[in-house]
């Protein structure tokens, strides 16, 4: 299981009045079905010629392409996508997990968004043809979205500033200077514990 901001795994079945935006959308079956399109996107990538691959891979991942390659995403996509679906534990993401999954989400969004209404019905039956406010979703269930900051404000600030701004992931420093991620930054990290407690 993934951990967000907000379990997707128990959505609340009564949103706050403020949260009403997107209360239609399940936010697993929209993790899932993008992670689960992805799965085809790279089986089809690897069958298309180096380059002509390389170009549709930076068009569709135009974030996470900038520090990792198409191998690499990949194995990305093939891990959370496992996580996701692994209920026997929790799977923490840190900002180069973020960052891929913030491009496969929001292309899956495109997608939905630019679709025929009957096409739509077909993609999320729940919302009935309505659009999805995806800013909305990534303030409900991502912790932040730091991983696009400009590498110049970010490496300008000083510790200090960071600490406020709760930018202390220790991946943000190498995605938003696209720098690719060490093999244990590339590992989702695990847990038995829940980390939707009440408190």
């Amino acid at each position: 299981m993934l951990v967000f901001k907000k379990n997707i795994y128990e959505p609340s079945a009564t949103p706050h009045p403020e949260n009403m935006v997107n209360q239609d959308l399940d936010p697993y079956n929209f993790i899932f079905h993008s992670l689960m399109t992805d799965r085809e996107i790279f089986f089809g990538l690897n069958q298309l010629p180096d380059s002509e691959g390389l170009a549709r891979f930076k068009t569709l991942f135009p974030h996470a392409s900038q520090f990792g390659n198409l191998s690499l995403l990949n194995n990305f996509s093939r891990s959370l996508f496992e996580g996701l679906i692994d209920r026997s534990l929790w799977h923490t993401l840190n900002a180069y997990h973020l960052t891929y999954l913030f491009d496969s989400l929001h292309g899956t969004y495109e997608d939905y968004s630019y679709s025929e209404p009957q096409q739509r019905l077909g993609i999320f039956p729940e919302l009935n043809g309505s659009a999805i406010d995806f800013d909305a979703f990534l303030d409900n269930y991502f912790f932040g979205t730091a991983f696009l900051m400009d590498p110049d404000r970010f490496n300008n600030m000083d510790p200090e500033e960071k600490k406020s701004l709760k930018l202390t992931d220790s991946c943000l420093f190498g995605v938003i200077n696209q720098l690719a991620p060490a093999e244990e930054e590339s590992r989702l990290e695990t847990t038995t514990e829940t980390p939707y407690l009440d408190k």
